[in-house]
């Protein structure tokens, strides 16, 4: 397919299964998640078998698109970290494994300081980023320093929004904060449109507030959606995301 006709959307998502292939059409994959900050490894510390770690798991091939894993996530422990010791050896996963790039999920009061130096040695290397954090209520009406923080130094490939709990918000909170939290983004925070990414969960999905999500994502011509979890989206759900974005598996193939 010409570059002319493809889409100006990206998908991807994130998955906890590290043998699970993405649809052809997403451009972005994120393995993770790498919760046990210490030993970098998912799961809960101590390590135990079945986890695995970005510093001995390579990569999985996939048909198209970039490879990532992901630092952090709900219930990620200790807090304040990477440890400034870890940087060189985080960054190292990427040409060590052969890993795209990576994805740091705040949900765990990250060292702000220490994840951008991160990301300028990866940004060195030429491997993209992106800041991944929770966009509701709080961030919305209080704002977020560490958003900030990446945001000015400039290192970061992409912001993406997390737009939803254990399951889809409510359509009142859906209608009251995600229209608003792409627009802080953008119009405070200075991102540009293109490195704003929306993202949602599988569960709770229903075709009104799919629908909302992607009149957001088109409305504000942002970069593009994201889907948590992204195994559990049935294929109807995946079809309207591409049919919406205009992206078809042909531009791959």
């Amino acid at each position: 397919m010409s570059g002319s006709n493809k889409s100006e959307y990206i998908i991807g998502g994130w998955t906890q299964e590290i043998h699970v292939q993405p649809p052809v059409t997403f451009t972005c994959t994120m393995y993770g998640m790498v919760t046990n900050l210490k030993e970098l490894a998912t799961g809960t510390p101590p390590k135990q078998s079945w986890n695995w770690s970005p510093k001995t798991t390579p990569a999985p091939t996939v048909i198209h698109g970039d490879v990532m894993w992901t630092y952090g996530g709900a219930g990620a422990v200790p807090d304040d970290m990477p440890a400034g010791e870890q940087l060189d050896e985080i960054a190292s996963t990427c040409t060590r494994g052969s890993w795209a790039g990576i994805d740091f999920d705040n949900e765990s009061r990250m060292n702000i300081t220490n994840v951008i130096a991160v990301m300028e040695q990866l940004k060195a290397s030429g491997c993209p980023t992106s800041y991944t954090f929770l966009a509701g209520a709080d961030y919305v009406d209080s704002g977020d320093s560490t958003v900030q923080s990446v945001v000015e130094s400039g290192v970061c490939d992409r912001f993406v929004l997390m737009c939803y709990g254990g399951q889809m918000w409510g359509m009142n909170d859906i209608e009251r904060y995600v229209s608003r939290a792409i627009e802080k983004t953008i119009h405070e925070y200075g991102v540009p449109e293109k490195k704003v990414i929306l993202a949602l969960t599988p569960a709770g999905l229903t075709a009104e507030n799919l629908d909302y999500f992607l009149q957001q994502v088109k409305t504000h011509h942002i970069g593009g959606l994201f889907i948590w979890n992204f195994q559990l989206l049935n294929a109807e759900d995946l079809e309207t995301i591409c049919t919406q974005l205009g992206i078809s598996s042909l531009e791959y193939m």
